[in-house]
Formats: structure tokens, sequence, C-alpha cells
């Protein structure tokens, strides 16, 4: 539905039908028109009314007029404004222009080789990292590592078994050492040489490695002398370990200079305590390897238990 015509409405309608007959906007046009536009019959009051509509309406054309006369003077001015500047100062701009490009470019070029010279600093840098990293392993494992064998030495059996007996205690792990060596090796350097007794060594110490878990840790404890440590091994696995590696050293003695160096290994194993640190655990490994020695040797024998908490 359509609303009914505004007093505003009926007003322009009025002025707008003076102006296509050419009359003036007088009182008496404008009210004469009102009333045909609107059907309605001009009364004292409706006369009042729509002549104030009529001023106002008027006034606001006015206005609207030469706002937008001024709007158009102004934009003329402006783009004739512009359009001086632009002709004023195109060989300005365009000089502008060129040595902001110059500059640009050479600030381009400039960061190209401060990058390249950057990365190859950073390269070289890397380079020298790495190389240093290497010669630290390699240096710690030399610190940690018998120079012969290839076993971890007496300062990597401390920060091995450190480790394996906290780890064993915070885990509830069984953890078991043995102590080993060669059955009258003094007798094979008297007999060889230093030089065979020391190969003889190398050769047990690759024997061991290959019959040890990636767990595992092979120690030259001393002369002749091997620890292993066992994390996660009972007395009966280890027995085993330690037979084996006396079977295979039996079958597959040292050949040297188209001899056969048989020999014979002694093992004493001992179980990690309640309450035990490693240095104990290792004393009563090397004691059970004494007393096998003293049985006969090419045997392994296993220390006693330490007594409980409890039962203390």
């Amino acid at each position: 539905m359509n609303s009914p015509p505004t007093v505003t409405d009926l007003a322009r309608a009025t002025l707008l039908h003076l102006s296509e007959l050419g009359l003036p906007p007088s009182s008496e046009n404008y009210a004469k028109f009102y009333a045909e536009i609107s059907g309605e019959p001009i009364t004292p009051k409706s006369a009042e009314s729509a002549e104030l509509v009529r001023m106002v309406q008027l006034l606001v054309d006015e206005v609207a007029k030469r706002t937008g006369s001024l709007v158009n003077d102004l934009g003329e001015r402006n783009r004739d404004m512009r359009h001086s500047i632009d002709e004023l100062s195109s060989v300005q701009e365009k000089t502008l222009i060129m040595q902001l490009l110059e500059a640009l470019v050479a600030k381009a070029d400039s960061i190209h080789e401060t990058v390249a010279d950057t990365h190859e600093d950073m390269e070289a840098t890397r380079l020298a990292l790495d190389h240093m990293s290497a010669e630290l392993i390699e240096t710690r494992q030399s610190l940690h590592e018998d120079s012969l064998t290839g076993a971890q030495n007496r300062r990597g059996m401390d920060t091995i078994l450190l480790r394996e007996v906290a780890r064993a205690k915070r885990n509830q792990n069984r953890l078991v050492v043995a102590m080993m060596d060669v059955d009258h090796f003094k007798q094979v350097n008297d007999t060889y040489g230093h030089d065979v007794g020391d190969k003889l060594l190398v050769h047990l110490s690759m024997i061991a490695k290959s019959v040890m878990r990636e767990s595992d840790a092979l120690i030259r404890y001393g002369g002749e002398e091997f620890l292993l440590i066992l994390p996660e091994t009972d007395l009966q696995g280890a027995s085993y370990v330690m037979d084996r590696l006396r079977q295979v050293i039996a079958k597959a003695p040292l050949i040297y200079d188209n001899k056969r160096i048989e020999v014979t290994l002694s093992a004493g194993l001992a179980r990690l305590g309640e309450g035990e640190n490693g240095h104990s655990l290792v004393l009563r490994a090397d004691h059970a390897l004494y007393e096998a020695k003293r049985a006969g040797r090419d045997r392994v024998v296993i220390a006693s238990e330490l007594p409980s908490a409890n039962a203390r």
C-alpha cells in the first residue's frame, strides 16, 4: 500500500508544475496550484502552512543550487590546479622517480651482496661448528675409550655405572655386572710377547661385543680384566652370556703367525642389591672372579647376595 503524499511532496510538485508553466512561484500562484494538486480547498490555516512549506522548499532548492554550483566550481578549480601542477612538475617528478629507482637498484644490489656474503659467512661458521662438534665427540670418546681395545675405560665406567645403577633403582629393574679376565695371560706375554698379548685383548674385546646387546657396556677395567655391565638382566641371563662368551673364545682362538693361541676365561657375577652402590657391586664381582680363579679357572662364579633390609 502506497503512503499518501506528504506536505513536502505536494510543495515540490506544486513548484515543479509552476516551473513547467513558466509562472513565478508567488503566494497566489502557489496557493492555487497547491489546492489543485492536493485536492483540498484552501483554508487560512492550510494556506499559512502551504506558504511556510513553499518558503522552506524555495530556500532548500536555492541552497542546493548554490552548493552544487560551489562544488562544481571547486572541482573545476581543483582539476585546473592539479593539471597546472602536473604540467609544472612533470619534469621534476620524472627526474625524482629516476633518482629513486637508481637508489632502489643500488640498495637492492647492496642487499644482495650483503646477503651473499652473510650466507657464505654462515656456511663457513656452520662447517667450523660441525668440525668442532666432530672433534669434541672424538675427544670425548677418546677420554672414555681404551685406546687399545675400543672398550670403555675406567672414566667411562664411572659414567655408565652411575647412570645404570640410578636407572635400575628408579625403575626397580635388575642389574648385573660381570668381571672377567684371560686365564694365564702372563704366560701368553712371556711366550709370544706383549704385542701378541695386546692382539689377544683386542680379539677378546671384539668377541665380547659380538655377544653383547646394544644396551650392554664393555669396560677394560685394567690389564687383562674386563667388566661387563648388563642392564635389565638377572643372574641366570648373565650366566648364559658369560658361558656363551667362554664357548666362543674357545672355538675361535687368536691366530698369529700361523699359530693358534688358545685361552680360557674366568668370570665373577654380582647382582645389584637393595641400597647398594656401583662401587660395592663391582667389588663383589671382582671377589667372585677371584673365587673362580681359586676354584681352577675357566668358570663363572656368582657372588653371594647381599642381605636384604628386612633380614637386617
